[in-house]
């Protein structure tokens, strides 16, 4: 039992990046079917990345593994302006897109007081079901990874390749939410961006996760009532997937392709 413990766990370490990604996939997409019966129901397990990282972390390295994963949860201490960054580059990108979806015509939009307590709320979830259980996943599993064979310009980029297709359902099943061109441009752009903050932080989970959180939430309060408005609904999508691509040149350029990460080394996994 003991050899073919030892052969599994072999094969796992040869092929952790190819089996992570299946199971992914196959964890995240398994409620899909559900929504020819229920069309109202989540074609999507957002726990699926973080979930498949758990499983292979643990079958390829055991419990050491393991907790090294879960370790980067706890990496909160660092400089606050990277808090600043999380929280305020996924606030003002979408203000910007709503400002200019008035521009194109779209009613402005009337909020209350108790708006900014469902935005607190929907932040603290949003850092649960997306935040973690993706970024566990995608960030820290999967990009130390990829950046032990590849730069991390490239290794970002190949997240995005497997991060995109990976909302298909979401797509499929609503396809006025997030128009496809500008959503790849975004996704593409937000993992160059994720990466860096992963890198810049000594992998920080937590500075990753927030910004992941907060991008989803601000993204869809500011443009939550542009649906029933097409082209200003349009606009402001490029406009986001614009100025994240803007963002993600930018910190190419600042920190470099090779580390993505100003004058330090990369995260130590």
């Amino acid at each position: 039992m003991a050899v073919h413990g030892h052969r599994l766990r072999d094969w796992a370490a040869r092929h952790d990046i190819v089996l992570y990604l299946g199971l992914a996939y196959i964890i995240s997409w398994s409620i899909w079917p559900l929504v020819l019966l229920n069309p109202e129901s989540s074609p999507l397990v957002p726990f699926g990345p973080g979930l498949a990282a758990i499983l292979v972390a643990f079958l390829v390295g055991g419990r050491a593994e393991l907790l090294g994963l879960l370790r980067q949860l706890g990496r909160w201490r660092v400089n606050p302006a990277w808090y600043g960054v999380a929280l305020g580059v996924p606030l003002v990108v979408p203000g910007l897109a709503l400002w200019a979806a008035v521009a194109a015509g779209a009613p402005v939009p009337g909020w209350e007081p108790a708006d900014l307590l469902q935005v607190a709320g929907s932040i603290v979830v949003a850092i649960v079901i997306v935040g973690i259980f993706e970024e566990l996943g995608w960030r820290g599993f999967l990009l130390p990874r990829l950046q032990r064979d590849y730069r991390a310009l490239p290794a970002a980029l190949i997240i995005g390749l497997a991060w995109f297709p990976w909302h298909l359902p979401e797509l499929v099943s609503d396809p006025g939410q997030r128009p496809l061109t500008p959503f790849a441009v975004y996704i593409f752009s937000q993992s160059v961006l994720l990466a860096w903050l992963y890198n810049s932080t000594q992998a920080s989970l937590p500075v990753v996760v927030l910004f992941h959180a907060a991008f989803n939430t601000f993204t869809k309060f500011f443009l939550a009532d542009l649906q029933g408005s097409p082209y200003p609904y349009l606009v402001a999508w490029w406009v986001v997937a614009g100025a994240v691509a803007v963002l993600a040149v930018a910190a190419v350029a600042y920190a470099g392709s090779r580390d993505l990460v100003k004058g330090a080394p990369r995260p130590a996994h």
